[in-house]
């Protein structure tokens, strides 16, 4: 199913991406599992809902190799800001309705001979106008009696999108090169930095996203009309993320704490602290509550519209500067997230699990309409079967 307006969120490259360079490579364990996940996003308004259902699955080949499957179906639906300027009286920008499903599929192999432990991961995904395929491969080098490790990542996405508002089929592709360690400070504590340098090259822009500009048709006689977005057709970005986490014993508790920052060649600027605490309440039952803040600057190329720029728009220099898109996850903005997550054990072998969020987003300049940015309802449902 594809979109019935200008714009279509394409979360899937993404999704993978970051789960390809920020997924940990796991040494091999002995339990094999079973686990399925739903969750509803859904924001405010009747804005843009999401209806996701995962199913993993990890089995032992043998004393030292794991292999693993994970399979993604999800619906989105809903409305979402065009990139439109509101009209005249209005109280909201124009919206856009949409409905798609996406199917995903990712394997992952992971082995391990003495000290050194190597993942392959491969995934496809494929949905209405979006296609991506791609691949992972982690190193890791354990010392110090495995207190310490030292990793390094390559993950590569290959993707087309087919939108019917462009003429052709685009390509774009993304690589990430990741180096890492995670160190044993104590019993109770463990370190563990990464560093991400990430390039992309081919079609960047969201083929539904349009830019408004006033025209002048005749003398002192206006039009708003609008534009495609126009991006680079390459870019370049770095991450730095850091987490610690610490046993409390005393407490049954642990706490999980992170930083990440993301900065690109667009000067968007990204900052992202989180805390996670673990608390045992009984042998069946551990509680997480969670807290998430996040902050960016614009990128340099993100107008609200063209009309104090002097940026004249031209359809065929698409991909070539000037460069232009009123794209609101562009803008300086922040996020506020926070709820909780149940997990009760019916036994050692089969748990269960509940966890709910609101997630809460807000503009930080004067232009930008606020009611481009939405807050939402997330609940998450799952389980975990050993066998």
């Amino acid at each position: 199913m594809a979109t019935s307006s200008h714009f279509k969120t394409r979360t899937c490259s993404l999704m993978l991406a970051l789960y390809l360079v920020s997924s940990m490579p796991k040494p091999v364990r002995s339990e094999d599992s079973i686990r399925y996940k739903y969750e509803d996003y859904q924001e405010d308004d009747d804005r843009i809902r999401v209806r996701a259902h995962y199913i993993s699955a990890d089995k032992d080949l043998s004393p030292n190799t794991r292999l693993g499957v994970v399979g993604l179906i999800d619906t989105i639906t809903g409305t979402t800001p065009t990139g439109e300027l509101p009209e005249a009286g209005a109280d909201r920008v124009p919206m856009g309705s949409l409905i798609d499903e996406r199917r995903s599929i990712i394997l992952n192999l992971d082995h391990q001979v003495k000290d050194h432990a190597f993942t392959f991961e491969l995934n496809y995904s494929n949905e209405s106008d979006y296609l991506s395929e791609g691949g992972a491969f982690t190193y890791r080098r354990y010392f110090n009696k495995k207190n310490t490790a030292f990793e390094l990542g390559y993950s590569l996405l290959q993707d087309e999108l087919s939108a019917p508002t462009l003429p052709e089929v685009e390509g774009k592709d993304s690589e990430d090169v990741l180096l890492g360690i995670t160190q044993t400070l104590d019993p109770a504590t463990v370190w563990s930095a990464d560093l991400t340098y990430g390039r992309e090259n081919g079609y960047l822009a969201d083929p539904y996203k349009v830019v408004e500009k006033n025209v002048e048709l005749l003398s002192d006689f206006f039009l708003p009309i609008t534009f495609p977005e126009n991006r680079p057709r390459s870019r370049e970005k770095w991450i730095f993320f850091t987490e610690m986490i610490r046993d409390l014993e005393k407490l049954k508790a642990s706490i999980q704490a992170s930083y990440r920052y993301f900065s690109d060649d667009a000067d968007l600027d990204a900052h992202t602290l989180s805390l996670q605490w673990f608390q045992k309440i009984s042998d069946q039952v551990i509680l997480e509550p969670l807290v998430r803040y996040y902050r960016q600057s614009a990128a340099n190329y993100y107008h609200h519209d063209l009309n104090l720029t002097g940026i004249i728009p031209d359809r065929e220099t698409i991909g070539r500067a000037p460069y232009f898109s009123s794209d609101h996850r562009l803008s300086n903005m922040e996020t506020f997230a926070w709820g909780a997550k149940l997990i009760y054990f019916f036994s050692e072998d089969l748990e269960f699990n509940l966890k709910l969020q609101r997630y809460d987003m807000a503009g930080l300049d004067p232009l930008t309409h606020p009611s481009v940015y939405s807050d939402a309802n997330i609940l998450t449902v799952g389980g975990r079967w050993v066998f």
